[in-house]
């Protein structure tokens, strides 16, 4: 396996990984460890963003069959993010939503 390759699959998996964190988070099951929704919505936004800028980079650089992972972890990760997003704006903007 390549250099590129490895990187797609690492990506990939740590894009799964930050999507189930901006989800869970979302849907209170990190809140038992976290006690603070707008700092577990903005930690798993902040872990997704990160994540799709890296699938990116090593989907453009790996080989062509990394697209396939790299397409199903980019499908999670924008879930997270507009999962996580959406929440944390609505809970900027309306008082009393957390």
């Amino acid at each position: 396996m390549t250099t590129g390759g490895k990187a797609v699959l690492g990506w990939s998996l740590g894009g799964v990984a930050a999507s189930w964190v901006a989800i869970a988070g979302a849907f209170d099951q990190l809140y038992t460890l976290i006690p603070n929704e707008p700092l577990t919505l903005a930690l798993g936004l902040t872990l997704t963003v990160i994540s799709l800028y890296g699938l990116v980079r090593s989907a453009r650089r790996g080989p062509q069959w990394g697209l396939v992972p790299a397409t199903v972890a980019s499908i999670a990760v924008v879930a997270g993010i507009v999962t996580d997003g959406s929440l944390l704006a609505l809970g900027l903007t309306i008082s009393g939503f957390y």
